[in-house]
């Protein structure tokens, strides 16, 4: 017996008009809410609401982390030979009972590094009960006059501390304004020289735009604006091959790149008159 399909029920007119009220009205409220909800969040950001209750949950899990014994107990110091504990410390502040998930490492670690032995810094937390400060330390380089102060600083020419005057005497002197921020490149070309490194007592900076070296012998070494770092290395070369640096020179000029002029000790004159000139090929 064939099989008698059925028809499908089609909705009345009225029936398909109030699903599409509902429907519509559906989508209006879940619109509307959504509406309400943002104002809501406004609301509560714009009156610090949000800020309040991250607060209230970060002293809600300090407080908990302090009752279970995660407070900071000590701070363990790694890589110190200049800098004191206590200056440690100091940069970090009352951190001794704070709750361990309460330290913030970043901000540590900015305070340790803003001392003036300290060129980097690590924090880090050792459960339960400690704070973890590695350090690298500067290392001097020379010796910075200003204003009758003196300054040591490193080969960056940052500054280190302020210093006595029998302080690193083993150290150049670097003299002059600004002359520090400057000395980076000049201290590099020297320390690829130990000798006269060894033998050079001050770095004078004239007019901020030159240097002059100014040997424990008393003698002086001219060196032009741009391209010292070869100025340096020629007046090296010219020591090793002639002991330059041993005669009873006055003065070594190299302001000007195609001679070298040289003045003994005692010759009388203005610094224009004849000296002893050596050529740019000739001063090796």
């Amino acid at each position: 017996m064939p099989k008698v399909k059925k028809k499908a029920k089609r909705k009345t007119p009225a029936l398909a008009r109030a699903a599409a009220v509902f429907e519509n009205y559906t989508i209006a409220g879940v619109a509307g809410a959504a509406v309400i909800l943002s104002l809501i969040l406004v609301v509560l950001w714009a009156g610090g609401y949000f800020g309040m209750i991250a607060r209230a949950a970060d002293r809600a899990v300090g407080g908990a982390t302090a009752s279970a014994g995660l407070e900071v107990r000590r701070v363990l110091l790694r890589g110190a030979h200049q800098t004191a504990h206590e200056e440690i410390l100091a940069a970090l502040g009352p951190i001794i009972g704070a709750p361990m998930v309460q330290v913030s490492l970043k901000d540590a670690r900015a305070s340790v590094e803003a001392l003036g032995w300290v060129r980097a810094a690590a924090v880090t937390r050792l459960m339960p009960d400690t704070i973890v400060v590695s350090i690298r330390e500067r290392e001097p380089a020379a010796v910075w006059q200003i204003d009758g102060d003196l300054h040591l600083i490193d080969a960056s020419g940052a500054i280190i501390s302020a210093i006595g005057a029998n302080g690193y005497s083993n150290l150049p002197l670097i003299v002059g304004s600004g002359a520090a921020d400057a000395s980076a490149p000049l201290l590099s070309a020297l320390r690829r020289h130990e000798e006269l490194t060894k033998r050079t007592y001050a770095l004078v900076r004239v007019g901020d735009r030159r240097w002059n070296l100014r040997l424990r012998n008393n003698m002086e070494i001219k060196l032009p604006e741009t391209g010292f770092e070869k100025a340096v290395d020629d007046i090296a070369l010219m020591h090793a091959a002639h002991a330059t640096l041993d005669q009873p020179l006055e003065y070594i000029d190299l302001r000007d790149p195609e001679r070298t002029v040289m003045r003994r000790r005692g010759e009388t004159g203005d610094e224009n008159a004849p000296s002893l000139r050596v050529s740019e090929s000739g001063a090796g």
